[in-house]
């Protein structure tokens, strides 16, 4: 068998090499079944079998599937098919839907049709029934006979109310027939190809006379209807399709060769409302090429066509040509990746999906024809390589908008490990097989799937030989301290990648697609646990619970505004505005290791309101550290009615005090509802309790689970006027589904304190404190208090003292500006000022100066910048900027040095109001350690 070579043509423009398109050849030499590796023939199969007991006892456990099938189409040819959900008496054409839910159908053909599913919503209270209890030739007008999920009582059922049952009784039907055919393929068995070939044949028929459905309310879902399926990404059947007719190719050139342009043209049918309909610029192009780029590699050349149109053109449309709702693959990966950092235009989930998808996509070509397209899709690579980002230390992503929490999956890594080897890019291998290593550790097998799905991965050549003396990639490579995602306007900071002891914030404002409508949105991780987790996605995307909450503000870790802020969920528009982030994103040497620290801007569309988040990590040790939130919020014109913050918590338990930690009494109320002038989504909330105060408050969410040891998060937030505390329960978090705790705790409500500042909150902002902490590993705060600056009200000073002797002091001003604290000066607009056993730390985050006790950084050229300055025994110095650094004078005559590496730097002396000080012109330098003394 000849290896099939795509032609690639190039072009010169202003002196640029610039891929142009894929030129298909004009003859497809490959042989059906064309589904399966190139690599491996009937010979090879049957010898597999032979020799290897994975593989038999896998292909085995397929043929015992439908053995019971073959033998009873000898005696009861219908039994099977008649179970095909079809228009068995009416023989309908044509089908009518109104929005998202089936109507009717009319129309009349010569045979049997394929019956159009029952809603958009996989959600039903019904049961799907088993193929022995399923009704055959179905076709009443009471509907379909099912089984109540809450009674177990069977009834007649409106198809509006059945969900998918329909669509997905017919591929489980088409699933039988696909195997029938892989086995008639393995063995020649001529039984199970008559089963197959009737199934086939049956549903083939039947789609040969359907057209494309009719949206009678005139909405979008006629731009996204597919034959057989409200949503043409969920023509799941395809896969069943095209593997069946690949197996009984020759099967059905010999025995049903008349019925074989029926076959051909319900297939291309189904190809081209794929194309049609759908939507072009996210997710859904990948799923529609998918299905189309299988259907295109199971028929004939274009040649063997009247229209032309076989192999070549619809592999040819799918990578070349962009059309209204399915672009070129090219095209949508232009713009949907962000081609700098490899993200998608996605919420996280759907973003590695996505990229999962075409490496997936790739290896389909790769297999078929022996064609390597990835080379032509670099962005692909970038993207799985940047996955790791998207973890947290306990090895489960981040999950803000639809998305859910749960690991990073290996196939991305296995095909580009596969890719490879096939194509010698010596490169590629070290770098993604390091990465897998790094992702698996342990876990890692020298081959992608299971012994359950050994005989699969053979025809597949899912068999990847891993090269065991590359090293594991190392993990601040791939997981920085910082990284920002313009794409979909998320931020994430780290500290420390241990599971346990490593700390994380994800924060994400509204952009791109799946996203939810949440202003500035945060998790928080600790002890092993996203503590403070995002509420996912709800029941599904077309139930009350997602609407309504799950893709709200209250659904979020963040502040609404008046209880009205509400905006475009889904495809969102709305990002916030990076003002500073430390280190900067993607940066993996040479800053001060102990604190990050973001500025975001957003503008919050429905209330017309400025909203401004502040947060830090700090680490006071190798096993703890802190973060600080300070959320400033208020309306553009004015008229603020409240600003409600909202902070969810994993666990069971929430304890609440004052300052003085006596336990702070709250009473029933119920202003946390839509009565009360708020969104729909307040009702979600329950057992509210609240009390008015102004006062500072402490609160502890803590999470127990059976043989382990608790872990809490301990959180004091400031007080201020005009302020009321409420305590109250949440839907679960959606997100966690089977994640990292038990299923429980996962489903259990979640308990959350809502914090409502009458009027502004700019001026008196939100200033919390959260850390994490565990019986072994207990809380090391004792103490936090506020200070204020009388030049600027929004001004936020915190004062918290940690056990052994560590005090820190932060500053934060939404304006640059000049503030004081005791022997403290700062200019700017975040800094932190640490003092611990005889060591002082100079942390200026976003500013222009900041001075303790004579030691001082300045920002020279700029209006701001970040530095930082360690002393004591040892001094430390970094800065992203040249600056001007003054110690005091403590030294002898002779000139004075500042010395860092081999480099040394003089100094100049002064003295200033009666003060010896001297200066250095410091140039940009990593962190590292600086000696200061005679030359």
């Amino acid at each position: 068998m000849k290896k099939i070579v795509f032609l690639i043509t190039f072009s010169l423009f202003f002196g640029k090499l610039t891929y142009a398109q894929f030129v298909f050849p004009k003859n497809i030499e490959r042989v059906h079944p064309r589904l399966i590796s190139s690599k491996v023939s009937k010979e090879d199969i049957l010898q597999k079998i032979e020799t290897s007991n994975d593989v038999q006892q896998s292909y085995k456990a397929i043929k015992s599937k439908i053995s019971k099938y073959v033998e009873q189409y000898k005696t009861e040819p219908e039994w099977l098919s008649s179970r095909y959900q079809m228009y068995w008496k009416s023989h309908a054409t044509d089908i009518f839907v109104k929005g998202e839910f089936y109507d009717h159908a009319k129309g009349y053909a010569p045979v049997p049709t394929v019956r159009f599913t029952g809603q958009r919503d996989y959600v039903t209270d019904y049961k799907m029934p088993s193929l022995k209890d399923a009704k055959p030739y179905l076709e009443d007008s009471r509907g379909l006979f099912l089984q109540n999920k809450k009674t177990d009582k069977w009834e007649w059922v409106n198809p509006a109310k059945t969900g998918r049952i329909i669509e997905n009784t017919n591929e489980n039907i088409m699933r039988i027939a696909r195997d029938a055919a892989l086995v008639y393929y393995v063995e020649g068995d001529a039984d199970y190809a008559k089963l197959a070939a009737h199934l086939f044949d049956v549903y083939m028929q039947g789609l040969y006379y359907r057209n494309e459905p009719i949206d009678m309310k005139k909405g979008n879902v006629q731009n996204i209807i597919g034959l057989t399926s409200f949503q043409v990404i969920k023509e799941n059947i395809v896969d069943e399709l095209a593997e069946c007719y690949d197996f009984l190719y020759d099967y059905i050139q010999k025995k049903h060769k008349k019925e074989n342009q029926i076959y051909a043209t319900s297939l291309k049918k189904l190809a081209e409302i794929i194309i049609k309909n759908g939507v072009a610029d996210n997710n859904w192009n990948l799923h529609q090429a998918n299905f189309v780029i299988q259907i295109a590699l199971v028929l004939d050349e274009d040649k063997m066509y009247d229209d032309g149109k076989g192999c070549q053109y619809y592999l040819n449309r799918v990578f070349n040509e962009s059309e209204v709702r399915q672009w070129s693959v090219k095209d949508v990966l232009d713009y949907g990746y962000d081609q700098k950092n490899g993200v998608w235009n996605e919420s996280s989930s759907y973003a590695l999906s996505v990229a999962e998808g075409y490496t997936h996509l790739a290896r389909v070509v790769q297999n078929s024809l022996g064609v390597d397209v990835m080379q032509f899709m670099p962005v692909i690579p970038e993207a799985v390589a940047v996955m790791p980002q998207y973890l947290y230390p306990n090895n489960n992503i981040v999950a803000f908008g639809d998305s859910h929490y749960g690991p990073l999956k290996s196939n991305p890594y296995y095909d580009l490990i596969s890719n490879a080897q096939q194509f010698n890019n010596r490169e590629q291998e070290e770098k993604f097989t390091g990465l897998l290593y790094l992702i698996e550790g342990e876990k890692v097998q020298n081959t992608k799937g299971n012994k359950k799905n050994a005989f699969s991965n053979f025809l597949h050549d899912s068999t990847v030989l891993l090269d065991e003396t590359i090293a594991p990639a190392i993990k601040s490579d791939y997981m920085t301290s910082s990284f920002y995602a313009p794409t979909v306007s998320w931020v994430a900071m780290r500290n420390g990648l241990d599971a346990k002891h490593g700390l994380m914030i994800s924060q994400v404002g509204s952009l791109g697609n799946h996203a939810h409508s949440n202003g500035i949105a945060m998790e928080l991780y600790g002890k092993n646990y996203v503590l403070a987790p995002e509420g996912g996605r709800g029941s599904s995307y077309f139930q009350p619970d997602y609407r309504e909450y799950y893709s709200q503000f209250p659904a979020h870790n963040t502040v609404s505004v008046n209880g009205k802020s509400q905006y475009n969920k889904m495809r969102s528009y709305y990002p916030f505005q990076v003002n500073a982030l430390y280190p900067t994103s993607e940066r993996k040497s040479g800053y001060y290791p102990n604190i990050n620290f973001s500025d975001v801007y957003f503008n919050e569309p429905s209330t017309n309101s400025d909203q401004n988040r502040v947060m830090s990590i700090v680490r006071t040790g190798e096993t703890s550290g802190y973060y600080v939130d300070i959320f400033r919020s208020k309306q553009k014109d004015g008229k603020d009615g409240y600003h409600d913050y909202f902070y969810h918590n994993l666990g069971q338990e929430l304890n609440i005090s004052t300052k003085n930690n006596q336990t702070l009494k709250l009473d029933t109320s119920s202003k946390l509802t839509s009565k009360a002038g708020n969104i729909k989504a307040y009702d979600y909330i329950t057992d509210e309790t609240s009390v008015k105060t102004d006062s500072d408050f402490n609160a502890i969410f803590n999470l127990s689970i059976k043989g382990e040891e608790k872990v809490s998060m301990n959180m004091w937030m400031s007080g201020n006027k005009n302020r009321e505390i409420f305590k109250v329960k949440s839907l679960r978090s959606e997100a966690m589904r089977e994640a990292m705790v038990p299923e429980e705790i996962a489903k259990a409500l979640q308990p959350t304190i809502v914090v409502r500042q009458t009027g502004e909150a700019w001026n008196r902002p939100f200033v919390a404190v959260y850390e994490p902490s565990t019986t072994s590993e207990p809380s090391r705060i004792k103490h936090i208090e506020t200070f204020d600056a009388a030049s600027n009200k929004s001004f936020v000073g915190l004062k918290i003292e940690s056990l052994s002797d560590r005090i820190d002091y932060v500053f934060s001003s939404d304006t640059f500006g000049t503030y004081g604290f005791q022997n403290i000066r700062f200019d700017g607009a975040f800094g932190v000022v640490t003092t611990e056993k005889g060591k002082i730390t100079l942390f200026l985050g976003s500013g222009k100066r900041l001075e303790e006790n004579g030691y001082n950084i300045e920002i020279l050229g700029k209006k701001y910048g970040t530095a930082t300055l360690v002393y004591g025994e040892q001094m430390q110095l970094t800065c992203d900027d040249p600056i001007l650094l003054t110690v005091p004078d403590v030294y002898g005559k002779g000139n004075v040095v500042m010395s860092f590496g081999f480099k040394q730097l003089n100094g100049d002396r002064h003295i200033v109001n009666g003060k010896k000080l001297i200066t250095f012109k410091v140039p940009p330098m990593p962190f590292q350690d600086i000696v200061i003394g005679l030359k």
